[in-house]
């Protein structure tokens, strides 16, 4: 199975060695931004609801989009991707990802770790009349047409063919408290992707062995597998 995974706000340049690629639906992508660059800067205020400031970064953004341009994997910079710790992967387990890791995206709908992006801002509770859920919903039932491993938020897997998704949940145990806390679960996502690349598998005889950080295997059925670490 291949893996799908988040984007992230953050965004960072980091060195890489490969030769990059460009995203699957570049072409809707850049129609969708040709609609945003139409925003100024105070609509771009109210639809995604943040600072001036913000909003001025974001206006930039699209105003130079495309002129510099960054692989996806070796550009976000989230708590999940800070913990892939891609600048620490060996060549082949790098090869490994760009062969078999997606980013569920709402601007790109879908992204290879080595797609080109640039710089912006964009997710699905932004209020604009061009773009929803639905804006990438055929292109993306079409393009996921075997099972995948999901490790996606709830924001982003919702956009996904619910019928392929095999589901990855974290939980954790704090004083006897069981949820998913966002800030630990993007932590163990990114271990996770890390772990399944130096093992070069997806199989689910290795994500059941998995238990860094001391986390453990509760749960599993033919749609998911849940690990719970007590604090």
């Amino acid at each position: 199975m291949k893996i799908i995974i988040s984007p992230a706000k953050e965004q960072l340049a980091q060195p890489y060695n490969f030769n990059p690629t460009n995203p699957i639906f570049q072409n809707k992508a850049e129609a969708l931004v040709s609609s945003l660059k139409k925003c100024n800067k105070d609509k771009i205020e109210k639809a995604f609801k943040c600072s001036s400031d913000i909003a001025q970064n974001v206006f930039n953004s699209y105003q130079n989009f495309n002129k510099e341009v960054h692989p996806a994997l070796f550009f976000f910079n989230g708590l999940q991707y800070k913990n892939i710790q891609v600048q620490t992967l060996k060549e082949d387990e790098i090869q490994f990802l760009i062969e078999n890791l997606y980013i569920a995206d709402s601007l790109y709908g879908i992204l290879r770790a080595s797609d080109n992006i640039s710089h912006y801002r964009l997710d699905y509770k932004v209020k604009v009349p061009f773009f929803d859920y639905n804006y990438y919903k055929k292109e993306l039932d079409e393009f996921i047409k075997e099972p995948i491993i999901n490790l996606c938020s709830k924001e982003y897997s919702k956009n996904l063919n619910q019928d392929k998704l095999f589901t990855i949940n974290f939980v954790q145990d704090v004083k006897g408290k069981v949820k998913s806390y966002s800030t630990h679960t993007k932590m163990i996502r990114g271990k996770f992707i890390k772990y399944l690349a130096q093992n070069k598998s997806t199989s689910l005889s290795v994500i059941r062995k998995f238990n860094i950080d001391d986390y453990y295997l509760i749960d599993e059925n033919n749609k998911e597998m849940t690990f719970k670490k007590i604090f």
